[in-house]
């Protein structure tokens, strides 16, 4: 069968016309015309979005000597849950890391940018190196939670791979696991000593010394946790995912706004009430995070209503 002749097929089965997969991938009429009629060839990015949108491979797509059997074994992944070629489930991942450095990130300068403010003698360069990078972290922050966010499918339907691609993920994924946790474990590892070098250079150094390292570890031991624990959750979403079907609905994709609301406000209060946050920064973080959240709930939901 020729490309156009699975179209054909694949929109017969959907009971989609023409107009119906043109207005879906955003292209003209005619565009699908020339495909369905053998005429043309989508660009592969179009190639990757046609096998998602009807739940076959790029491969069954583009070969033109594909089998029955292989027809026939792509339909069954496709009725057993959203399909997940190996080129997605790998833009997937690359996206995933982005927005995993772009959130450590974020939190990282917003927490090291204290180390200027742990100077006695304040100068306008130290003030201003201070706003810049506290600025910066608020910046990334904010900007990764308002970006168009990519691949939902893949953290809310059920998935389904081919054998091989699924076998080789799960043993890369067993790797990286192993590794997130020797991370994970270096992040505590310094967490606790942190304290006890921050005498030494307390004893022998000073007070601002000893501040600046207090806020230097902080940042180093809490990017660590928060990169490998995040990491470790991306590769975890495919796995269950996989293995069940996730009914992910619009409260419970933001029930971590209603947990997260009682421990701020409880946190806030004791902080008033016995100045005993310091320092501040997780405190802050969390009311930043809760804050411009609930902003983009709402937002979302005048969309909808609208």
């Amino acid at each position: 069968m020729t490309l156009g002749q699975k179209l054909k097929t694949l929109l017969k089965d959907k009971g989609m016309t023409q107009e119906d997969l043109a207005e879906r991938l955003e292209v003209s009429r005619q565009a699908v015309g020339k495909w369905v009629n053998d005429k043309g060839i989508p660009e592969v990015g179009k190639i990757v979005q046609i096998s998602n949108l009807f739940g076959v491979s790029t491969d069954y797509l583009l070969k033109e000597d594909w089998e029955e059997k292989g027809v026939m074994e792509e339909r069954a992944i496709s009725n057993s849950g959203y399909y997940v070629s190996q080129e997605m489930l790998d833009g997937y991942l690359s996206y995933s890391k982005q927005n995993v450095k772009q959130i450590t990130g974020g939190i990282s300068l917003f927490i090291v940018s204290n180390v200027f403010d742990c100077f006695e003698h304040n100068s306008m360069i130290i003030s201003f190196l201070y706003w810049l990078t506290m600025t910066a972290g608020i910046i990334i922050i904010i900007w990764h939670f308002f970006q168009t966010k990519q691949y939902q499918e893949i953290k809310n339907e059920h998935l389904a791979f081919d054998d091989k691609v699924f076998g080789e993920f799960k043993k890369q994924q067993e790797s990286r696991r192993k590794k997130y946790a020797v991370i994970i474990i270096v992040g505590v590892i310094i967490l606790l000593a942190s304290s006890e070098i921050e005498r030494f250079f307390m004893i022998y150094l000073g007070q601002t010394a000893c501040n600046v390292f207090g806020w230097a570890a902080d940042t180093v031991w809490l990017a660590l946790i928060i990169w490998a624990g995040m990491s470790m959750h991306i590769d975890s979403i495919i796995i269950k995912n996989t293995e069940r079907t996730l009914k992910c609905g619009y409260m419970k994709r933001y029930r971590w706004i209603y947990m997260a609301l009682p421990f701020t406000v409880a946190a806030v209060l004791i902080g008033m009430i016995t100045n005993a946050w310091s320092p501040y920064a997780p405190i802050i973080i969390l009311f930043c995070c809760l804050l411009v959240t609930t902003c983009k709930l709402l937002i979302e939901n005048r969309g909808k209503n609208e």
